[in-house]
């Protein structure tokens, strides 16, 4: 492998950091020992505390101001996954412009002047607060939404992100004028760990209790917290002498030898992270999509790629790569024999396997980086580097790999590459417990694996699948067209959107949507009452609610994805026979309502929300209250919450009765014949002295005061998925 060689021939070259001899450290540690006190021209040094403080805060508002933002702007934008991909890959080209700023300035600046670049900065950045954008920036519709959120991101949160993302190195390199020990590494792990508390307290604390605007003040008075820490350091800045000039004659040996690291180092620096960051990416869409789709499961690997980087860098004495290795290997055997489990077990032991591996894989590239690490001298470049890798990784997945492959042709590739890794890292190192491994003594060894990997990689991506007859892949995720000799669907993971039965029953309702589901009944019901029935859908899937379109209907399609209405019109006939005039409007359903200025519906669907990425902008009351100005004054509103983890039908209930409609629960039974699913579907409407009369509503359920009484009440400005979380599962 590149990365690996590249680590072996640093490591191999005399005048790389690890080859520096023990007295020319305890030299070092003597300078450094003088420079305490003379670097600040005798004054007391800032304390080792506001270091870590400053680092801890900082590092916990990184990632505490991403889900805050892009909160703000998620219903302004359509709730679409590209809301969520623009901020990300936003905020990793900020981080690394961060750290590049930290490295500049460390390289080019004397420490006082240092101090007053980094002060200006932290004030105007402070004057920029609030990052809640007003409603001025809310789009019109006619525009670019993907420059438009850039432009508003970069508006609002490009300055005070720009400052936090410096905050690692820029604090490490500072500390290093007073202690220029390995010691100053950990305060890398600090910052980690301040992230990690950032991403476990966003879900379950922050997002719970407060609303969109009072995180958007609570991150703004942090922020301005930080500042004063920070700041407090950068003053400690302004008496120190410039370049500490009297040390420079007597550390002159030290620097010479330090500076003088092997290119391919360099590379190691950048490749190790990124390809940690890829595997980051590539197991947790596999995981969260097409093994366990359970809200808040993101978080873990993400808990455990911040959680290497921990280990990795509190301390060398915790990293044993071929302990890791052996232990990662066995992951990869339990994967490989998962079909002897038992079925009922294969889907928690595999998603376990697969963490275990990313989190064995992370732990190894990090802590062989870890280990290259250069001299204080080098710390801020060196971690410029490494956020470099972090940024190339997470733009090869999420823009690359799109655009190259129609599936998730990255997983095995990953996985290929991770077994190579982990059988060069097993073979390196020369014990259990080592703390390191022997580059040098298996060369050939590790370039004949890496040729192999390279090999096997290729022969997999020119593999094309044979199990599906269509699958086309964009940022809504990879959508698949299975087909039997009975049927044909259309799934997306592990959630399938709509069930053709092939033959003579070809226009038979199928799926969630059959004759006895609520939303069945509810049409055949308005049907018989009325000639004529003007229908808005939100969310086509493969168009299987057209079965019930008459040549008196009119039917209004709403549909996010262009990829899902193109494979419903080619390879599904519902559209195509549908006697009903329809009209399909691409876009996020509740802006497109929003346009619909005349548009009044007897009848209006609401169908996305049978996914446990929801997208919760379309069920809060402000979106209700829109639903139900789109409605006839005897309109229904009829909304799918069919759902494995989220209990969304108390909070239905609590909405629709907050805007003067009365609320029913209807559920059906899945029948293999039909190809009907189990589903819930609640049915709301102004008639309520005369809609549920009907003989085919009998079986509907009204909810009790009790249940209104407890659930929860989502609107724009304060909504979070814990709060429907289905406990019982």
């Amino acid at each position: 492998m590149p990365t690996f060689d590249s680590t072996l021939q640093s490591t191999a070259q005399p005048s790389a950091v690890s080859t520096l001899r023990p007295d020319t450290f305890q030299d070092a540690r003597k300078v450094e020992e003088s420079s305490k006190v003379e670097g600040s021209g005798g004054v007391k040094a800032t304390p080792w505390f506001v270091f870590a403080m400053a680092t801890l805060l900082g590092a916990f508002l990184v990632f505490q101001v991403q889900p805050v933002i892009s909160k703000c702007v998620l219903p302004w934008f359509g709730g679409t996954p590209a809301v969520w991909t623009t901020c990300l890959l936003f905020f990793q080209v900020l981080l690394f412009g961060g750290y590049l700023y930290a490295h500049c300035l460390r390289r080019f600046l004397p420490p006082a002047v240092q101090g007053v670049v980094h002060l200006g900065l932290l004030i105007v950045a402070a004057l920029s607060l609030p990052i809640h954008p007003s409603d001025a920036w809310k789009p019109i519709g006619t525009e670019d939404p993907t420059w438009t959120l850039l432009m508003l991101l970069a508006a609002h949160v490009a300055l005070p992100y720009f400052v936090l993302s410096s905050t690692g190195p820029l604090v490490q390199a500072w500390l290093s004028y007073e202690k220029q020990d390995r010691s100053v590494y950990r305060l890398y792990a600090l910052s980690n760990a301040g992230s990690l508390v950032a991403l476990l307290s966003y879900p379950f604390v922050v997002e719970p209790w407060l609303s969109v605007s009072q995180q958007s003040q609570f991150w703004s008075l942090a922020f301005c917290l930080f500042v004063i820490v920070d700041g407090w350091i950068a003053i400690g800045l302004f008496r120190r002498r410039s370049r500490q000039q009297a040390n420079v004659s007597s550390s002159t040996s030290v620097n010479a030898e330090c500076s003088a690291i092997h290119p391919a180092t360099y590379c190691t620096w950048v490749a190790l992270p990124a390809f940690a960051s890829m595997m980051l990416l590539v197991i947790t869409t596999h995981v969260c999509q097409d093994i366990a789709v359970i809200p808040f499961l993101w978080v873990v690997p993400l808990s455990l790629y911040l959680m290497t980087f921990i280990i990795s860098f509190d301390s060398p004495t915790w990293y044993r790569p071929k302990l890791i290795a052996g232990m990662t290997a066995l992951a990869f055997v339990v994967i490989g024999m998962i079909d002897w489990a038992p079925a009922s077990a294969r889907m928690p032991i595999e998603a376990v396997s697969y963490l275990f591996i990313l989190f064995g894989v992370c732990l190894l590239c990090h802590g062989e980086t870890a280990r290259s690490q250069p001299s204080t001298n080098h710390l801020t470049l060196y971690y410029a580097l490494i956020s470099c890798g972090g940024a190339i990784g997470g733009l090869t997945i999420a823009v690359a790999c799109p655009f190259l492959f129609q599936d998730y042709r990255e997983l095995p590739v990953a996985m290929l590459v991770s077994m190579g890794i982990v059988a060069m890292a097993f073979m390196n190192a020369r014990t259990w417990m080592a703390k390191s491994c022997d580059w040098k003594s298996s060369r050939f060894l590790s370039v004949g694996i890496s040729c192999l990997v390279l090999v096997v990689s290729g022969w997999t991506l020119a593999n094309e699948r044979s199990d599906t007859i269509d699958q086309r892949r964009n940022f809504f995720g990879v959508l698949r067209v299975e087909q039997d000799e009975r049927r044909i669907q259309l799934v997306h993971g592990n959630t399938i959107h709509g069930v053709q039965l092939r033959g003579e029953n070809h226009a038979t309702a199928t799926s969630y949507y059959g004759t006895q589901s609520g939303i069945g009944q509810t049409i055949q019901r308005m049907q018989r009452e009325q000639p004529s029935l003007q229908m808005g859908v939100v969310g086509l899937g493969c168009g299987v609610l057209a079965t019930y379109g008459r040549e008196e209907d009119t039917m209004d399609l709403f549909e996010i994805n262009s990829a899902v209405v193109d494979i419903a019109k080619e390879h599904f006939t519902f559209l195509r026979d549908c006697s009903s005039s329809v009209r399909h409007v691409l876009g996020d359903g509740r802006l497109l309502l929003e346009r619909e200025d005349d548009a009044k519906y007897d009848l209006l669907v609401l169908d996305a929300f049978s996914s446990d990425a929801i997208p919760a902008h379309l069920l809060t009351l402000e979106a209700m209250q829109l639903y139900r100005s789109k409605l006839k004054p005897d309109g229904v509103l009829a909304i799918h919450l069919s759902n494995n983890h989220l209990d969304l039908v108390p909070l239905t209930h609590r909405l629709a009765r907050h805007i003067g409609l009365d609320s029913r629960e209807v559920r059906s039974q899945a029948d293999a014949v039909t190809c009907t699913r189990s589903a819930r579907w609640v049915i709301a409407t102004a008639r309520s002295e005369t809609f549920w009369d009907d003989e085919s509503m009998a079986t509907a359920i009204e909810p009790t005061q009790e249940i209104l009484d407890q659930a929860p009440f989502w609107t724009d400005q304060h909504h979070n998925l814990a709060s429907v979380l289905n406990w019982t599962l």
